[in-house]
């Protein structure tokens, strides 16, 4: 019984990602669809039209290309083997990759390591569940405020904890942050593939990933991986 329960659940599981998915590229596909139709449509396009006309059809095509990404990167299908990746390296990369994206220049970090400790990952696992809980507090701050990440040892595992001075996570949604396609941005401003990410990333490191809110505001993100 609580075998077929199990398969239940991942039958369930697998309807919700490609029922997300779908509904996801039905959307930029839909309004390149239409523009073309426009454009095609008419005679003597201006060059006005012409190029506002591209210049959506191009938008939704990054959307389109941003989705499959992500779904890439989740799925991780092979790869290189495990092995020891240093929490300060990982750190310092998903910081520099910060500095470089849209909201990241006007975000003060503060990072506090761990010199020494490491855990077992494929390459690029940890830089990327770093990267993409810095850029979402970057963005729930709207590129001003501050980031404080640190890390410790404690009983045979690495607890990295990043916390945001943004508005925190509503109380509703604390509970969905890791859901695949769950996402409190406008649409086309993110895939909510990002935490779902980070999730199976840590639970695949055998660790896991909690959210919750600071008393003094802002969001907290802790990662706990075995050392």
């Amino acid at each position: 019984m609580k075998q077929a329960d199990a398969q239940t659940q991942r039958l369930a599981a697998l309807g919700f990602m490609l029922a997300g998915v779908c509904h996801e590229l039905s959307n930029p596909l839909a309004a390149i669809y239409s523009m073309l139709q426009i454009l095609q449509s008419k005679r003597g396009v201006t060059p006005e039209t012409m190029e506002k006309g591209l210049a959506s059809i191009s938008s939704n095509i990054a959307r389109v290309l941003a989705i499959t990404r992500k779904l890439g990167d989740f799925s991780r299908v092979g790869g290189d083997a495990p092995a020891p990746v240093g929490v300060d390296t990982a750190m310092e990369s998903a910081l520099a990759l910060l500095r470089y994206s849209e909201q990241g220049p006007g975000v003060e970090v503060t990072w506090r390591g761990a010199p020494g400790a490491s855990v077992l990952a494929r390459a690029g696992q940890l830089e990327q569940v770093f990267f993409n809980i810095l850029l979402n507090a970057a963005q729930a701050m709207q590129g001003r405020g501050r980031i404080d990440a640190q890390a410790h040892l404690a009983e045979g595992s690495v607890v990295i904890a990043i916390r945001d001075t943004g508005p925190g996570i509503a109380a509703e949604h604390l509970g969905r942050v890791f859901d695949p396609f769950f996402s409190t941005k406008a649409p086309g401003e993110g895939t909510g593939l990002g935490l779902a990410l980070c999730y199976e990333i840590a639970q695949e490191l055998g660790g896991s990933i909690r959210a919750s809110n600071n008393p003094q505001g802002g969001a907290c993100f802790e990662v706990t991986l075995p050392a």
